[in-house]
């Protein structure tokens, strides 16, 4: 036996030694190579470049068996075998900058724990959003927010990029609508342009219909009522989204002052209900919430009488728990209260106790939209003032304070 016929079975016996108790048979199936190359490596036949990286790879040597082959390689003195080997050693190096190039990849942008516990928590935030005190939720949506962007910016693969930028759109999405909901209508219009980026960047119609709610949200309570109907009309339709974006174009055609519009736009919304558990994006308009928001826009309409009913069975649907959602309860009571003033029998009493419920809710979970409506509800009441109730509901508003109730 020569030299190198000798360090080649020493090689062998290395690559056996490494393989210890697993079989040729695993390990073939491990690294990618014939088990046969690997039994002929083991018994003494020169290994190729490529399996003893391969093998350097697998077992994290750090080069020793590859380092091994290219010394015995070089005492062959066949020039045709020398040229085979530099090509060999030239792919064989080529192969561990691909593999270096994979793990360096495979280490940008999160691993698929991650990726699944921001998930959860979107869909925990989407869960309790209409049932937790805003300004308690907002902190644990900014953190899934932040985590979600500083992984966007580190850079990821093209799935993991989408689900991050899903993710990220939906956590801006949420802070924008928090935002709104606490007051602060300049970081809410920043959160709904970081959602909007995010929603152009995937196909995500959900998101993107939610965005375009918010939008016609801000443009509405910024006084904009063309530019909310804009908005409500230009966005996606998806069924989740669908009764949501009819109802604030029907409040905006409403501002306007086009019945007709606002009649048609308030029958889309009725059809489109859904009653479904929340998902990441709106929540859910379901039945309850298109009787208090039919109710109140035409009772403005002068048609409180013949509305009174349906906003006393969205009451109900909040009062028994078959409609949840503080915010969305809290308008119901103050649609009802509105009914029951633009009418030719106003019923200040029982609209000023409806505006107590409401303040009730307000103290525990204020948002901006039911603060400026229990405003507007005791300017309505400024002319029944002398009755006790109305009365009474005046001073705990006075006493509460708008700004102290947006500060809770």
């Amino acid at each position: 036996m020569d030299e190198d016929e000798a360090d080649a079975t020493k090689l062998g016996r290395r690559i056996r030694q490494l393989r210890g108790r697993m079989s040729q048979d695993t390990l073939s199936r491990r690294i990618g190579f014939h088990r046969t190359r690997i039994s002929k490596a083991e018994n003494g036949d020169l290994p190729s470049a490529d399996l003893c990286g391969a093998l350097d790879e697998f077992w994290q040597t750090g080069g020793e068996l590859q380092a091994w082959q290219a010394r015995l390689g070089d005492r062959l003195d066949d020039r045709e075998a020398a040229t085979n080997r530099r090509q060999m050693f030239e792919l064989s190096a080529a192969g561990l900058i691909a593999a270096e190039t994979y793990r360096r990849r495979t280490r940008i942008g999160p691993d698929a724990l991650t990726l699944a516990e921001l998930d959860d928590a979107i869909d925990q935030h989407a869960a309790v959003f209409t049932t937790t005190p805003h300004a308690v939720l907002a902190p644990r949506v900014y953190r899934t927010w932040t985590s979600a962007e500083a992984l966007l910016d580190t850079g990821a693969k093209a799935r993991a990029q989408a689900k991050l930028t899903a993710i990220a759109g939906y956590s801006a999405y949420m802070l924008s609508r928090l935002a709104f909901n606490l007051g602060d209508h300049s970081s809410s219009r920043r959160f709904v342009t970081q959602a909007s980026d995010h929603a152009d960047q995937i196909d995500e119609p959900v998101l993107a219909a939610s965005v375009a709610a918010m939008s016609a949200t801000l443009a509405f309570y910024g006084g904009q009522h063309t530019a909310a109907v804009d908005a409500a009309r230009r966005a996606p339709d998806h069924p989740y989204t669908r009764a949501r974006l009819a109802a604030y174009e029907a409040r905006a055609l409403a501002a306007l002052g086009d019945l007709d519009g606002t009649h048609a736009a308030l029958t889309r919304m009725r059809h489109a209900t859904v009653e479904t558990q929340p998902r990441p994006g709106s929540s859910p308009f379901g039945a309850a919430n298109a009787e208090w928001f039919s109710a109140g826009l035409l009772a403005r309409f002068g048609r409180g009488r013949e509305v009174e009913p349906i906003a006393r069975d969205a009451v109900d649907a909040f009062d028994s728990g078959r409609a949840v959602g503080f915010e969305d309860h809290g308008h119901a009571l103050l649609v009802l209260a509105t009914t029951l003033l633009c009418r030719d029998q106003p019923e200040p009493a029982e609209a000023a106790a409806l505006g107590g419920r409401t303040l009730a809710l307000l103290t525990a979970s204020p948002t901006h939209s039911l603060v400026s409506r229990v405003a507007r509800l005791a300017a309505d009441l400024a002319p029944y003032r002398a009755i006790p109730e109305v009365t009474d509901f005046r001073e705990q508003l006075t006493a509460t304070g708008r700004r102290a109730l947006m500060e809770r």
